[in-house]
């Protein structure tokens, strides 16, 4: 008698629980104490991808506020972003890169006392990433990485094999190219974004970008084997593997061509398999990019953060929502829809996850050998612009890869580092 009293008092204390549990779900605006606020959020696309939209407008419902939601495209948001920290215009949410709180450090609030639970189940080396002088600056919202996509129709019926050295890789193209008689292999290298694949291409001949040395920041852009990156890159275009008006397109163009099944193999963002149609996703493998040598290999990380500039009018209200979109759940969902790599720790054994993204074997080996497409110092952007100012004529034959490298290395010593 007596266990049956448990048990029917167990059920009736679980079903109250449920049913407070679920009227507080429904209903959290009366308990949110933010009823009738507004915040002002600022994000780029990439960021905001397919969902972030919809999650916004169901937080305006369950908390019972506005938020003025805002996508800018990389283009304009990269310098207003920049603007809006020098100048403190009133912003309470930003998505943004890691060069923000390098370039404005004193501009953004620390989030370590804000998120501490969420920092605690989040991927170690994300919240390591997004850290400065001891602060969390930054919480990890879409981490992504340059790896190799290929299609694999087009390998099989050209014979061709994956490469992993750069020797295999001209190989492996015009083997491609001779297939189809297209160039089958397209990257960005345009005037902002060259330097990605630069600095990438570096890390696989196993160049460091920069080093600390004694406390003082030192670029490696005069190391032999960055001349040899160089004369890699340059191989490409002498030995007409790949098209001359690379220089001009892109990362939109490249994988729209490759969605297509024009090219067989494109240096991408890995969530860019979520732009994939389905039929090509289901066509497409992931492989490392080759490196100088077997063995080597080279990634960047274009992650980015949630911050709260300084600036913000409610930045209580700018942390919940935070808390809200950057959740286990909005999270996973998104590794599902959008093919984004996962922020908690637990979600890389959530088979669901695991099913949904097949580059992630990749993405472990290429991220032990990570460049930094935001240096310590406080010209990042300027840094990108020169480098394409001295390393594409260099390409195209018009001076010498030593002298461009010389002159590049010059600019990156006048620059002002920043202190980790």
């Amino acid at each position: 008698m007596k266990r049956w009293f448990l048990v029917g008092l167990v059920i009736l204390v679980s079903a109250f629980l449920y049913a407070g549990g679920k009227q507080e779900k429904e209903q959290p605006a009366e308990k949110s104490g933010f009823e009738g606020q507004t915040i002002v959020v600022k994000l780029s696309p990439d960021m905001a991808m397919s969902g972030l939209k919809g999650v916004t407008e169901q937080f305006e419902k369950d908390y019972g506020v506005t938020v003025d939601y805002n996508e800018i495209g990389w283009d304009v948001w990269f310098p207003q972003q920049a603007q809006i920290l020098a100048t403190d215009e009133p912003l309470d949410v930003m998505g943004n890169g890691k060069n923000a709180w390098i370039e404005f450090p004193d501009k953004l609030t620390p989030l370590t006392d804000i998120f501490p639970e969420m920092f605690a189940e989040m991927v170690p080396e994300l919240v390591e990433y997004s850290t400065l002088r001891g602060e969390v600056m930054g919480v990890p919202f879409l981490p992504s990485y340059q790896i190799m996509f290929y299609n694999k129709t087009l390998f099989e019926e050209a014979g061709a094999d994956i490469p992993e050295t750069w020797d295999e890789f001209l190989v492996t193209l015009k083997k491609l190219n001779d297939y189809n008689g297209n160039y089958n292999y397209v990257a960005d290298w345009t005037t902002e974004n060259f330097f990605l694949n630069f600095i990438l291409t570096m890390q696989s001949a196993g160049v460091e970008e920069y080093n600390w040395v004694d406390g003082k920041l030192v670029f490696n852009f005069d190391d032999p084997g960055t001349v040899e990156t160089v004369k890699f890159m340059k191989s490409l275009l002498d030995q007409d593997l790949i098209d001359p008006g690379v220089l001009v397109q892109l990362q939109q163009e490249v994988s729209s061509l490759f969605d297509q099944g024009d090219i067989a193999m494109m240096a991408m963002w890995e969530m860019y398999a979520g732009f994939l149609t389905d039929e090509q996703f289901k066509n497409t493998g992931y492989f490392a990019f080759p490196g100088r040598e077997k063995g080597m290999t080279g990634t960047l990380d274009g992650h980015e953060y949630l911050l709260i500039p300084k600036s913000a009018e409610n930045p209580e209200l700018a942390a919940e929502y935070i808390k809200y979109i950057a959740s286990y759940e909005n999270t996973k969902a998104r590794s599902i829809t959008d093919k984004s790599i996962p922020v908690y720790s637990t979600q890389f054994k959530d088979q669901e996850i695991i099913d949904a993204l097949p580059y992630l074997p990749v993405i472990d080996l290429v991220k032990k050998n990570l460049a930094d497409q935001f240096p310590p110092i406080t010209s990042t952007y300027e840094l990108r612009l020169e480098t394409a100012k001295q390393v594409h004529p260099a390409l195209l034959g018009e001076v010498s890869i030593e002298k461009a490298l010389a002159a590049l290395q010059a600019f990156a010593d006048a620059q002002e580092a920043v202190p980790q």
